[in-house]
């Protein structure tokens, strides 16, 4: 057992993101592109005798049984009926509900964290189960990099990337539900074929950012009507001449590719008057990462 964990958590964009169908239990098949970034949270992981025990001082984030990283913990412990406990502590930099994913890999990072704390040893199997039942972003952060993802984002293939592109991040103060999202959608029961080619996909990957980059995200067709903000700042972002713009998940985070650091920085000082919320940052290759401390 580890007396003291620190895991970083990295963010997520979707690179393309098409609702095929909704099926019968109410979830929506998807076909997804993750890509994750080197915008992190961090959190810290300690053993203790006592219960599980979450703090976060970030508004929007909750400190109680309801939180992810809670959930994660106690589903570890409750499938393998280890009675240590933790004090789980999070510092949150990824936006909260903005379509980014920190709420899953901060789920993620406490899968892999616990059972090191606890000296415990999963197999790969199992984890992925929790990840699935505690989200359908969850699983892809237990590796990171880019991945495809279909069913409901679970089925994942690796995909290799060039790795370049700057990617800058406009957060507006608002919070958007997926749900409503995926229900504005209405698209019922009826089935769409899957429209990735694999090959097609791996060969403009090896060239990203490119301008021919075919990627949309379906849950645009509802979020932009319903939210003409998050229209107008994506025009924005297209005036701004990038290889690519594009709501990532639900929103409300829109963000664009640039080839260079410059062009994105500039991007972004032309964004200053909105007075939202801007990140820059890069496309990495893993996923949640774990420091003994």
């Amino acid at each position: 057992m580890r007396e003291k964990i620190v895991a970083r958590t990295p963010a997520k964009v979707n690179l393309h993101l098409e609702v095929l169908y909704q099926r019968e239990d109410g979830y929506h098949e998807i076909e997804t592109i993750f890509q994750a970034l080197d915008l992190y949270d961090t959190i810290t992981f300690e053993a203790t005798n006592g219960p599980i025990h979450v703090t976060c001082a970030q508004p929007g984030v909750p400190n109680d049984r309801t939180n992810l990283c809670h959930r994660a913990a106690k589903m570890v412990r409750n499938r393998t009926g280890v009675r240590a406990g933790a004090s789980i502590h999070i510092d949150k930099t990824i936006p909260v509900a903005a379509g980014l994913g920190g709420g899953s890999s901060d789920a993620a990072a406490t899968l892999l964290a616990v059972q090191r704390l606890w000296g415990l040893d999963l197999d790969d199997d199992d984890v992925l189960h929790m990840a699935t039942t505690l989200g359908a972003d969850v699983p892809f952060f237990l590796r990171g990099g880019v991945a495809l993802g279909r069913g409901i984002g679970e089925q994942l293939t690796p995909l290799n990337a060039s790795g370049m592109g700057v990617f800058l991040l406009v957060t507006p103060p608002m919070s958007l539900s997926a749900a409503d999202a995926y229900e504005g959608l209405r698209m019922g029961l009826t089935r769409h074929t899957p429209k990735v080619n694999l090959q097609t996909i791996k060969a403009l990957l090896s060239r990203f950012p490119d301008r021919m980059w075919p990627g949309h995200n379906r849950l645009a067709d509802f979020v932009f009507p319903t939210h003409p903000q998050l229209r107008r700042l994506h025009l924005m972002l297209l005036d701004t001449g990038p290889r690519l713009a594009m709501l990532s998940g639900s929103g409300p985070t829109v963000y664009a590719v640039y080839a260079t650091i410059e062009e994105a920085e500039s991007a972004r000082e032309r964004l200053s008057p909105t007075g939202y919320a801007t990140r820059i940052a890069r496309p990495i290759r893993h996923g949640v990462t774990l420091i003994d401390s």
